[in-house]
């Protein structure tokens, strides 16, 4: 091969980038006399690395010191302990390690799940998001390592064309890794936390159906009851029949008077259902909590008549019992059972041609809750923002960030020009004051 076909080849070799936390060639040095012991330096820090080989798995380490000597002592004293681990069949992982500090986490949340503290569905989120995302990236580093540039490259990583993750996500990234640092913190591994890369939130309000949406949908869903929707991919291909139930029928109504989020529907038992009746007339929700929530939900009197309903339905059915759900009982599979639903609302909102709002946003489920929501800021006579939070399980901050985006000020025009003095009736206006009496002035003697 000619000297000049070689060359484009060397140029390529040259302009190869180095990751910073890869070892620096002209760094490595095998220590004598301890197999395959190597020390090395990389570019993410100014501390030395010792790297080892045995039995088939690469162990790394800080040596915690910048100076080659010491640097050489220390990783001849890392050797000795993973001798000893090994003879005692020990795991070579320190108990430093970003991996053992999230395992840890992990064992300390689960634990706090079975006391009923967290969701199970946050340690399944959690743990898929570790073994998925998390532990590839940092299950290299030792958790004193973990510094604002390895944390900064983990959620440049993460935002690609091929997973356009939003900017909300990434933050539950964020908070998941500075999560374990804390739990590490405490366990004494490190002292202080690193900096952490900043994201401008940006707050999603979800759709919603206005009255005259809402009308069409309740009239759409009962004019379809009984009958199948034939749902195919997008190159046509036959996917399943999906059926217009009277459950889902039920199922809207309830959520546009209840407040309660489509994760609630899944859990929801008759055990957690008391009716109230007198004065007024409401069902009050005392299901498991929900996104750290454990407030009774208090429906509107539409909801009672729904579930007075359903109930004699189910009971008709052979359900109804106390640890019966309200929605699909026939199916053990919770997570399968509110997908059904899911689907059947999915077809409903395009039979009704409500798929999207105005604003181009896709509607789900949760669309519902949101709905009753804003009817209540809407239409509720003066009502507290914080009993409207406590009964929809959430806080005041978050209905003015999500829920009351789309409320504007015209939307309540009757009681921004209200006043509080009734014109009509004499006695509650108020009084104008007296003239004062003028007093001819004294003449002078």
């Amino acid at each position: 091969m000619s000297q000049a076909a070689k060359k484009p080849a060397k140029s390529r070799v040259n302009t190869t980038k180095r990751h910073r936390t890869q070892p620096i060639p002209s760094s490595l040095q095998k220590v004598s006399g301890y197999g395959t012991l190597t020390i090395y330096q990389m570019e993410a820090s100014p501390f030395w690395y010792a790297r080892y080989y045995e039995d088939g798995k690469i162990v790394r380490r800080s040596l915690k010191v910048a100076d080659k000597k010491e640097a050489i002592k220390a990783a001849k004293k890392v050797f000795v302990d993973l001798k000893h681990r090994k003879m005692n069949n020990l795991p070579f992982t320190k108990a430093s390690g970003f991996e053992v500090c999230a395992r840890g986490l992990l064992k300390e949340n689960e634990a706090r799940a079975a006391r009923g503290e967290l969701s199970k569905q946050k340690i399944q989120y959690d743990t898929a998001r570790l073994e998925s995302d998390l532990l590839p990236h940092f299950g290299k580093y030792e958790v004193a390592d973990v510094d604002y540039g390895v944390i900064s490259s983990y959620i440049n990583g993460l935002s690609k064309p091929d997973r356009p993750l939003s900017i909300n996500s990434l933050k539950i990234h964020l908070s998941h890794i500075k999560t374990i640092l804390k739990y590490a913190q405490r366990m004494g591994v490190i002292t202080s936390l690193p900096a952490f890369p900043k994201l401008k939130t940006v707050d999603n309000a979800r759709s919603w159906f206005n009255s005259g949406e809402y009308g069409a949908l309740h009239s759409v869903c009962r004019a379809n009851i009984g009958k199948s929707v034939t749902v195919r991919a997008k190159d046509g291909k036959f996917l399943r029949n999906v059926m217009i139930t009277q459950e889902l029928y039920d199922l809207v109504i309830f959520m546009h008077n209840s407040f309660i989020r489509p994760t609630d529907v899944k859990v929801l038992q008759h055990k957690h259902v008391a009716v109230i009746r007198g004065k007024e007339t409401y069902l009050r929700l005392t299901h498991p909590p929900t996104k750290n929530h454990a407030s009774p939900v208090v429906t509107l009197e539409m909801a009672v008549e729904v579930y007075d309903r359903l109930l004699e339905r189910q009971k008709k059915e052979g359900f109804g019992k106390p640890d019966d759900y309200l929605f699909q009982p026939e199916q053990k599979n919770r997570d399968y059972a509110l997908r059904n639903l899911s689907r059947q609302f999915d077809q409903l909102l395009r039979l009704a041609n409500l798929k999207e709002a105005a604003g181009g946003e896709s509607r789900t489920l949760y669309s519902l809750r949101h709905t009753c929501i804003m009817n209540r800021l809407i239409k509720g006579d003066n009502i507290s923002l914080l009993t409207l939070a406590r009964s929809a399980r959430t806080s005041v901050e978050m209905i003015d960030r999500f829920y009351a985006k789309h409320l504007t000020a015209e939307m309540n025009i009757e009681q921004l020009q209200s006043n509080r003095f009734d014109r009509d009736d004499d006695a509650v206006k108020p009084s104008k004051p007296a003239k004062s009496r003028q007093t001819a002035p004294r003449k002078k003697k």
